[in-house]
């Protein structure tokens, strides 16, 4: 999503620059000539801005001849945009899992609940239980022992006259009491029966190891949580980090604009072009700015997330680190095949799917147990068999597509990136033609520094797909680690 963010701000920014460039082509055969060579620069760098698709620089002589003007473009951006910070305000990849395990609140609070399983000590857990039984069967014992009481508690009265029908009131008084108290006593006694069965249940359970069967698949559950956090974590640097090359590219394409309006100014002086025509160029200035206060507001909210989850202080200032490079051999190692098994076994997905269906079968062996074939009870246990069968088959095959997919992604991004650093190194060569064709005065400023901006735009491009490719790698690497797909 932030790559369609990112085309849509672009090619909203440099729509005024190439509507500007058209309108300044109105002049004479030398200007015209100079404009268009302008004009075709600026839309080589809108289209290659718009259509980013990976991150980082160029290798062996590409980098070293492009490092300078790399290195000279950041120091000035980071001087320009942001204020100095302590060492504690930045941040590499490298850190980023660290970090988060170590600070973020939703990790700890899923920590302390695995500790708090994982001290559970079942066999002092089956003392108490055992001890609970024994007291519950012994309550239920003397209440049942008072209802027999209860019953032959009060003789009726065998005498007759006024002190029998006394007697006979008392009598009754005393049978009503008994009655309620029995209906209440064998209430109790129902619910007791009800308590000591849910025990039992428990405390079998427990010797069969079923309970601690299922406290580990919550451990599991709560360990592929934190997994999740951290895949979230890193997803949001390598957000931060391309927002921070496509402001430079905004930047670049305002600095191209006021040099266009600069332009236009001084033809219009001179009667070239109408007010109207140099009111519209600056309008185009003024959607480029939008479209950096835009990702300016993108990038605070990206960056105050990240310092959250990784629990550094909130500043919104935080700056991160470019990502290393993935080699050459790296993703030639990569084989599907040999791969798709063990990052199947770890899989919480498919992990959780076999829990569901060994539990589907379960029900359906016991259902077989203790219904005929014929029984609706039986029949249902067996369909829902099926259907958890049909499910985990399903999870399987998506698990598979996925990781295949992800695999594949890894080398095509590698191809991209390889194809964008050729780019960028006969971009290098036209720039020091222009450079030299400049020096020598043949040609103006402004096309010289269309020229820089190109070249600008190609190494960004290249930064664009190393950083794709590093996150299709990153992923791969959470799949047959631990079975995560981001």
């Amino acid at each position: 999503m932030s790559r369609r963010i990112t085309a849509l701000l672009l090619a909203l920014a440099m729509s005024g620059v190439l509507f500007a460039t058209a309108l300044a082509e109105e002049d004479t055969a030398e200007q015209s000539a100079q404009t268009a060579q302008a004009e075709a620069r600026s839309e080589t760098t809108a289209d290659n801005a718009a259509t980013k698709s990976t991150a980082e620089g160029v290798q062996g002589e590409t980098d070293t001849a492009a490092a300078p003007v790399q290195e000279t473009t950041q120091e000035n951006e980071a001087d320009a945009n942001v204020p100095d910070l302590s060492p504690v305000a930045d941040l590499t990849f490298a850190q980023v899992e660290e970090r988060v395990r170590n600070n973020n609140l939703t990790i700890l609070a899923l920590e302390e609940n695995i500790a708090a399983v994982e001290a559970t000590d079942y066999k002092e857990l089956l003392r108490d239980l055992d001890d609970q039984l024994d007291e519950l069967e012994d309550a239920k014992d003397g209440i049942e022992a008072l209802i027999g009481q209860l019953q032959s508690s009060v003789e009726p009265p065998l005498t007759s006259g006024e002190e029998s029908n006394v007697d006979l009131k008392l009598y009754g008084q005393v049978t009503v009491n008994n009655l309620l108290t029995k209906a209440l006593a064998s209430a109790t006694v129902a619910s007791l029966e009800s308590s000591i069965e849910s025990l039992e249940d428990t405390i079998a359970d427990i010797r069969s190891g079923k309970t601690q069967k299922t406290a580990q698949d919550g451990i599991r559950q709560m360990e592929n949580l934190e997994d999740q956090v951290v895949v979230g974590a890193e997803n949001l640097y390598m957000t931060v980090l391309e927002l921070q090359n496509t402001r430079s590219a905004l930047e670049r394409s305002l600095e191209a604009m006021d040099r266009t309006i600069q332009e236009m100014e001084l033809r219009y002086q001179l009667g070239q072009i109408s007010a109207l025509q140099l009111q519209q160029a600056k309008g185009g200035r003024t959607q480029i700015e939008s479209g950096i206060a835009t990702l300016e507001s993108s990038m605070d909210g990206a960056v105050v997330q990240l310092e959250m989850m990784v629990g550094a202080d909130v500043t919104g200032r935080m700056r991160v680190a470019e990502v290393p490079e993935i080699s050459d051999a790296l993703v030639e190692a990569i084989d599907y095949e040999k791969e798709v098994e063990s990052a199947k076994e770890r899989s919480y997905d498919l992990y959780a799917a076999r829990v569901t269906l060994n539990d589907a079968e379960e029900d359906y062996k016991e259902a077989k147990k203790e219904h005929g074939k014929n029984t609706y009870e039986r029949k249902m246990a067996e369909h829902q068999w099926q259907a958890a069968q049909y499910t985990y088959q399903a999870a399987e095959q998506s698990f598979e597509a996925q990781f295949r997919a992800l695999c594949a992604s890894v080398k095509d991004y590698h191809q991209i990136l390889k194809a964008k650093e050729t780019a960028l190194a006969i971009e290098q060569a036209d720039f020091e033609a222009q450079k030299l064709k400049y020096e020598q005065g043949s040609i103006s400023k402004n096309t010289y520094l269309t020229a820089q901006d190109d070249l600008a735009a190609a190494r960004d491009e290249v930064t664009t797909a190393k950083h794709n490719l590093y996150t299709a790698y990153r992923s791969y690497e959470w799949a047959i680690n631990s079975g995560v797909m981001g």
